[in-house]
């Protein structure tokens, strides 16, 4: 995307935050989970399932592509600012509410670190901006009932619930996924914004890697993103990717001061337009067996 908008997808959030660290390849930065490398390559420690000598060090890919309805996603926010908290004026009650849906501001900044103000400093910085739990100093489990600072059901808490888990961030919890988005379409046109209706295709080119799909993107999508009931009763959908087969998805915390109340959502902003699963082989793999 061109200008300031480049590595924002195209709701305008910073993207590609909180890949995890794989051990042996790089230096994990201050809150970034650190995985086995099993987790994303087949055949190396902390992969399970037997799999033929030639798979080793390739990896099972994922691609959707996901179509984002931007100016609905936008009016919608307008029309919901947050109101409950003193001293925001209207577009700043916008700007908070989606950023509760999200869990992060649009610069990366997550909202459990700011979480009345978006802090442009601190998402732009990858030694600060991931170092959070969701859970109170010293304590490694997270409070079952705080939601003042960051929902349950945002996108972010839903597909990487750090210490609401209960483990400590130096163990795994078997679905991590490295992954990655190219945006495409062009930007909202102008009388796309006026009419707060999308007439121009855009969305995101998803890709995630895993040795193993059912504990990764498939688990992640099913178990935690669609599930009203992960992490707790009455959390709701994940505002962003959640699915509930076309019906209409509650989500609730998204009011910092009324964590009871419920938000329906009157659309799916972000819309699978297909997919497919692949296998992506090693170099090795590619050279000696697959090419033979």
């Amino acid at each position: 995307r061109p200008g300031a908008n480049q590595g924002h997808e195209h709701f305008g959030f910073l993207d590609g935050i909180s890949n995890p660290a794989v051990q042996g390849f790089q230096t994990a930065l201050p809150g970034q989970a650190v995985i086995p490398p099993g987790e994303i390559l087949v055949g190396e420690n902390g992969d399970d399932v037997q799999r033929p000598a030639w798979a080793k060090d390739g990896s099972f890919l994922v691609f959707r592509q996901l179509k984002q309805l931007v100016p609905e996603f936008n009016k919608f926010l307008s029309d919901n600012p947050i109101t409950t908290v003193p001293g925001l004026t209207r577009q700043q009650g916008s700007d908070l509410f989606g950023a509760r849906m999200m869990g992060r501001w649009k610069s990366g900044a997550p909202v459990f670190l700011a979480p009345t103000h978006d802090d442009p400093q601190l998402g732009a910085d990858p030694h600060r901006n991931n170092d959070f739990t969701y859970a109170a100093p010293s304590q490694t489990v997270s409070n079952s009932t705080d939601q003042s600072k960051c929902p349950f059901a945002a996108h972010i808490r839903k597909t990487r619930p750090r210490a609401d888990l209960g483990l400590p961030e130096t163990t795994s919890n078997s679905h991590h996924i490295v992954r990655g988005g190219i945006p495409y379409g062009p930007e909202v046109s102008q009388a796309e914004l006026s009419s707060h209706t999308t007439t121009t295709e855009r969305g995101l080119a998803f890709v995630a890697y895993q040795a193993n799909i059912g504990k990764g993107f498939s688990f992640l999508q099913q178990f935690w993103s669609d599930n009203s009931a992960f992490l707790h009763q009455n959390t709701g959908f994940d505002p962003i990717v959640g699915e509930n087969g076309g019906s209409p998805r509650a989500v609730f915390g998204l009011d910092p001061k009324n964590s009871t109340k419920a938000t329906m959502l009157p659309m799916d902003f972000v819309v699978s337009r297909g997919g497919e699963y692949f296998f992506s082989p090693s170099i090795s793999a590619i050279r000696n067996t697959l090419s033979a």
